[in-house]
């Protein structure tokens, strides 16, 4: 890739995302959090002797008081929460990334980490291939420019190896406090694999991305030899792709999309599919419907 492509760096979305549930913290944010506080929007009328504060004294609701006690303006709780990507970066990841300058993971995961900037949170990344890529962590950070970074790093990371082990083993370095987590993942696993990864992540608001490819699944021939090669092992294939066995492929492909929706479900909320691009307003309308 072109030094020209890479300074350009993605092009840049705002997205819409909020925490399910109550934040718990101190530091001044965007998102509902549990308690009182000074920075969100009006709650209601408490007694000072609740709230022992004499700047939110409310003279008008105070004179208004048929017992004649002080009243004080009780505002909604707003703080700051962490923004995680934990990144799947197996073998199987490369398929259909490898040089492109619009690779859809890098932008995808650049544009979150722009929008937890502009939004007042902190941006994480996490990544694991066969072992944790430390030389891809990025720790909890409010930095300016860190989506472009994410970028420059990503863009020519497709994956290599096989297995998710080190996937599974990389939730554990997630915080104890709550915080946003998307997991990018083809999700080529075993069910009991992604009930591990889903159950380690269980005091976190998932919000799982599925990396997908139409190459393999909707545009495939309807007769002819195709060879297939297992990324992850390198070993190749050739198949005679026939009528019967072009519809098997499908069917077992939708089956497996719905198997992996029926388990992200039952940890709280459906997935995004990545398809081919990252398409910003797909994704914006996934967080406005939901889906986070």
């Amino acid at each position: 890739m072109s030094e020209a492509i890479r300074r350009a760096g993605p092009p840049r979305a705002d997205l819409p995302y909020r925490l399910f549930g109550r934040a718990r913290g101190v530091a001044p944010g965007s998102h509902r959090a549990v308690g009182a506080g000074a920075n969100g929007a009006f709650l209601r009328h408490a007694s000072i002797l609740e709230i022992p504060d004499a700047r939110r004294i409310d003279m008008r609701a105070s004179l208004l008081d048929p017992l004649g006690g002080l009243k004080v303006r009780r505002f909604e709780n707003r703080a700051r929460i962490d923004v995680f990507v934990l990144l799947d970066l197996s073998g199987s990841m490369a398929f259909g990334r490898g040089g492109r300058a619009d690779d859809p993971v890098a932008e995808l995961v650049s544009a979150v980490a722009h929008a937890a900037v502009r939004g007042q949170d902190r941006f994480a990344l996490i990544a694991a291939g066969p072992n944790a890529r430390e030389d891809l962590a990025i720790r909890p950070t409010r930095r300016r420019g860190v989506a472009d970074e994410v970028w420059a790093k990503l863009v020519d990371e497709v994956g290599e190896g096989r297995g998710v082990a080190s996937l599974i083993e990389a939730a554990d370095e997630l915080p104890q406090r709550r915080a946003l987590v998307f997991v990018v993942s083809d999700f080529l696993m075993l069910e009991e694999e992604l009930s591990e990864l889903m159950g380690r992540l269980w005091r976190h608001d998932v919000a799982p991305v599925v990396v997908r490819s139409s190459a393999v699944e909707d545009r495939l021939p309807r007769f002819g030899l195709v060879e297939t090669r297992d990324l992850e092992t390198g070993r190749r294939r050739m198949v005679l792709m026939r009528k019967s066995l072009r519809e098997r492929w499908i069917a077992e492909a939708r089956a497996r999309r719905a198997g992996l929706d029926a388990v992200f479900r039952r940890y709280g909320r459906p997935a995004f599919d990545l398809v081919d691009r990252f398409e910003p307003d797909a994704f914006a309308d996934y967080l406005l419907s939901g889906g986070v």
